[in-house]
């Protein structure tokens, strides 16, 4: 693994990530460390993404069509995990209730970070060494931890595999960035209208 792949992961873990900022939850952490994360990415990155035909990427009808089946996917994992397990709340849903910002932060800056880090980092790392499915099943079991709730480990699991899959397939990462924000945007639009 590339040293700037390594520092990505370290940030992303002592700011972002299931790390020690769990433990400091504020309105000036839960404001400004995601987006300091999102802007070290950025530059540790940026000769990657100077290299990125954004024009082809956001022209390109397939990174749509993979979004929306990803999307769809990634509901029916949500779905099936509710049937199984009951239906529970999760680390951000307090968040959100307590910080505005935190919506704004899942729905822009999660989806971006965390491909990058499950998808881009781990899975790419894991597929390279190995094999897709080991490489999916690696990055997908850390992103369910990550999340903090063993009663929906199984639907992130799912969703892990699932934009795994997407990214693999499209060989870029805007439509699983674009299927994760939108899964993001529903779950905090269906809860927003439950109350």
């Amino acid at each position: 693994m590339n040293r700037r792949y390594a520092y990505i992961l370290i940030v992303f873990y002592l700011f972002s990530g299931p790390g020690p900022i769990l433990f400091f939850l504020n309105k000036f952490t839960v404001s400004f460390l995601p987006i300091v994360t999102l802007s070290v990415i950025l530059c540790l990155l940026k000769n990657e993404i100077l290299l990125i035909n954004f024009n082809q990427i956001i022209r390109n009808i397939q990174n749509y069509s993979l979004a929306f089946n990803g999307l769809k996917y990634c509901i029916f994992s949500h779905a099936l995990s509710t049937l199984i397990f009951g239906f529970s709340a999760i680390v951000t849903d307090d968040l959100i209730n307590s910080y505005l910002i935190v919506s704004v932060n899942s729905v822009i800056i999660a989806p971006i970070v965390e491909e990058t880090v499950y998808r881009k980092i781990i899975f790419g790392f894991l597929n390279k060494q190995y094999n897709f499915w080991i490489g999916s099943i690696g990055s997908s079991f850390i992103f369910s931890i990550g999340h903090l709730n063993l009663d929906r480990f199984l639907a992130y699991f799912l969703v892990g595999m699932v934009l795994c899959f997407v990214y693999k397939k499209a060989g870029n990462l805007f439509p699983a960035m674009l299927a994760h924000a939108s899964l993001n945007y529903i779950s905090i639009l269906v809860r927003t209208l439950n109350g």
